[in-house]
């Protein structure tokens, strides 16, 4: 049998971790779907720059890196990756007899909070120890809502202990379909200091992109260095707060009919949002669901110059922001975002 390795084969898992440079086993319900990564693994090389040498004679070892980013199709089930990077997400409440609704909120850190990427391949495994500190949620009309997890990470090992082809058998994945798509939506906007959101606030985008990343930055201590091949080469320690958060929901509209946005926008009317999607049943009046509250949407850019000669587009960016004061109908929300998701996890996502 061909030990050649195609993209069609390899599997992914991604289990909650507690401590820093240590990997958890993945198992049953770990498996994870994605459609991509940009992840990039390197070992800095330190060449000797001295005068007088035509060409190199050779390079030390610098630090280790790892980073970049993981695209996966946004699913109703699998809001691991969003609670990573959020920080809290408690255990659910039974909203039903095997639905469960999962509250997903910012923390001010996510100290403690990281996981453990594997892919397997055919003949081998790569385990990474990361920390997602970003996500963004996006899609467009006719489409599937997708999910980029931004990460930094500890280091990529190929001969796992912890992670072995014996052990990753065991994972399984929680839900291969109930995918979230663009056509699940509902969008409303009104002001943030109006009554709560209703039917006469429904508004039409046909693209979503809301952002959420945390400022984080490792550095390199010498607490988690290592010799390979006799040379010497650092790991970061892990990544902590290094400045505030950037949290941005932009909105396209592909029509145009006033100029309300931009007077909102010059007038400075901060505005409350939600949006939710609505998927499948899973039992009688419950269905898959996930809804994004917004309390504190400030207006940060309004594009509504077009020299198109068809249909004029608008579009909006809103910086997202703790709420100044109780917002009716988002009572309970003190953050500037807060996820809440209906699904059959029985369990918490950050056990």
């Amino acid at each position: 049998m061909s030990n050649i390795n195609t993209g069609v084969e390899i599997r992914h898992a991604l289990v909650r971790s507690f401590t820093w440079g240590q990997a958890a086993q993945a198992g049953t319900g770990d498996g994870l779907e994605i459609t991509g990564h940009t992840l990039s693994h390197r070992i800095e090389s330190i060449p000797d720059n001295s005068l007088g040498r035509a060409h190199s004679y050779g390079a030390g070892k610098g630090n280790t890196k790892l980073e970049g980013g993981v695209d996966s199709h946004a699913r109703y089930s699998d809001l691991l990756p969003l609670a990573l990077v959020a920080g809290s997400s408690p255990a659910p409440a039974a909203s039903g007899t095997i639905t469960y609704t999962h509250t997903i909120t910012p923390a001010d850190n996510i100290d403690g909070v990281m996981a453990t990427l594997v892919e397997k391949r055919k003949s081998y495994l790569l385990e990474m120890v990361i920390k997602p500190y970003g996500f963004t949620l996006s899609g467009e009309a006719g489409r599937a809502m997708s999910l980029r997890l931004d990460t930094l990470g500890f280091d990529l090992v190929e001969d796992s202990t912890v992670n072995t082809l014996s052990t990753f058998a065991n994972v399984t994945i929680p839900d291969t379909s109930n995918r979230v798509l663009f056509a699940d939506s509902v969008i409303r906007i009104n002001s943030a200091t109006g009554p709560a959101l209703g039917a006469g606030d429904l508004v039409y985008p046909n693209r979503i992109e809301f952002t959420y990343r945390r400022s984080v930055a490792g550095v390199y201590t010498g607490q988690y260095a290592i010799i390979r091949g006799g040379a010497v080469t650092d790991r970061i320690d892990e990544p902590v707060n290094s400045g505030s958060a950037l949290a941005r929901l932009k909105l396209h509209f592909p029509t145009n009919s006033d100029a309300v946005s931009l007077t909102d926008f010059k007038a400075d009317t901060r505005k409350k949002i939600d949006i939710t999607f609505t998927g499948r049943q899973i039992e009688t009046g419950l269905d898959y669901r996930l809804l994004v509250e917004l309390p504190h949407a400030e207006l940060v850019n309004v594009a509504v110059l077009d020299s198109a000669r068809g249909r004029i587009v608008q579009s909006a960016e809103f910086a997202l922001h703790i709420p100044d004061t109780t917002v009716q109908g988002m009572s309970g929300v003190t953050t500037p975002w807060r996820v809440t998701g209906v699904n059959k996890k029985s369990t918490a996502y950050l056990v």
